[in-house]
């Protein structure tokens, strides 16, 4: 059993999914296929996506209204207003994520960011704060910098883009199986259904 998961590491629905996912990765023993891609800058223009500081005020009111409501429900903390949000460079915190899997570090790294984002007040895009999670997961900084920044995880980050435009994707997080869709982090419910 294989599943594709599409995410961003700046998304605080993919932050208030990623324990329950990986919960039910475990429990279910499935293989996954992580794939942050660029949400704001390639999937949202290609699909029909608005980024959040362009939405209608309702909207964001709305927005707002959920992250804490889901955050209470499931017991995440989440701050629905934080400091450095949206991150001055999303790329690079993905980049270093891709990288971190390169090295075989999976479903560990982008927790990371999101948690440092979403609940810890951090900074993701910057390299100070990217060096301390490299070194809470025991992971070399100088390796997976220069991995980051290598030419073959640009590529891998933009086929992960057109990936997702590919296969319909269009928010984050997706968790796709058995060419099936799930878009949210409220549609896990469903995944664990169909995977039974």
């Amino acid at each position: 059993m294989k599943i594709k998961y599409f995410y961003s590491v700046a998304s605080p629905f993919s932050y208030l999914a990623i324990d329950r996912f990986i919960n039910l990765v475990n429990k279910k023993n499935i293989e996954v296929e992580e794939m942050p891609f660029d949400l704001v800058g390639q999937v949202f223009p290609n699909t029909g996506g608005v980024p959040v500081p362009k939405r209608h005020p309702s909207r964001l009111k709305y927005r707002l209204v959920e992250i804490e409501r889901i955050g209470k429900k499931y017991g995440v903390s989440i701050n629905s207003q934080p400091k450095f949000f949206p991150p001055s460079d999303p790329h690079l915190p993905a980049k270093f994520t891709i990288a971190a899997i390169q090295l075989g570090n999976k479903l560990s790294f982008g927790k990371e960011c999101l948690k440092y984002l979403w609940a810890n007040e951090k900074d993701i895009s910057d390299k100070k704060v990217l060096e301390e999670i490299c070194n809470n997961l025991q992971l070399n900084f100088n390796e997976v910098e220069a991995l980051a920044n290598s030419e073959k995880v640009e590529k891998i980050y933009s086929e992960n883009s057109n990936n997702a435009i590919k296969e319909d994707v269009f928010g984050a997080p997706t968790y796709i199986y058995e060419d099936e869709l799930y878009w949210g982090q409220d549609r896990l419910d469903y995944l664990e259904d169909k995977i039974k």
